[in-house]
């Protein structure tokens, strides 16, 4: 398996929309589609991939030269719960550390803070409601890289 970064706009990020889309927002009754996706050419998007296949897919968004704020992280529901999701936010913080990045955080599912939580994650706020369900701000610091 290998761990890219997907140029926004390729036929990888294409492929990355449509995972998102089936994983986080087809069973929340959204269409990824309906979105605004435009900003996201400035954000950074990576994927687990076995050949040309996308299996997992994350972003990030630089905040600072040391914070980074996570979001839209996903696996493709056949490959769920194989260890993937642990992979990729793997590769991503591996990836993102030796480029200075130091704070990483995110707005989480509620129903995924034990999956963060095993990662290293501290919730960090109380419930708050984003597309419609329950979130909680979870963040992680990571001193140097190679950890």
């Amino acid at each position: 398996m290998d761990f890219k970064k997907i140029e926004f706009g390729s036929s990888d990020f294409f492929h990355e929309c449509e995972l998102r889309h089936e994983v986080l927002r087809v069973p929340l009754g959204l269409r990824l589609h309906d979105e605004d996706l435009s900003q996201e050419a400035e954000q950074l998007h990576f994927g687990l991939f076995d050949g040309s296949v996308l299996l997992a897919s994350v972003i990030a968004v630089p905040l600072s030269s040391s914070e980074v704020k996570v979001r839209q992280m996903a696996v493709r529901s056949l490959h769920q719960r194989q260890g993937l999701g642990r992979k990729i936010m793997h590769c991503l913080e591996e990836h993102l550390s030796g480029r200075g990045f130091r704070r990483f955080s995110m707005h989480a599912r509620v129903s995924a803070v034990g999956f963060y939580e095993k990662l290293g994650y501290e919730t960090v706020s109380g419930e708050f409601s984003e597309v419609g369900i329950p979130h909680v701000k979870m963040e992680k610091i990571r001193i140097g890289g190679g950890e």
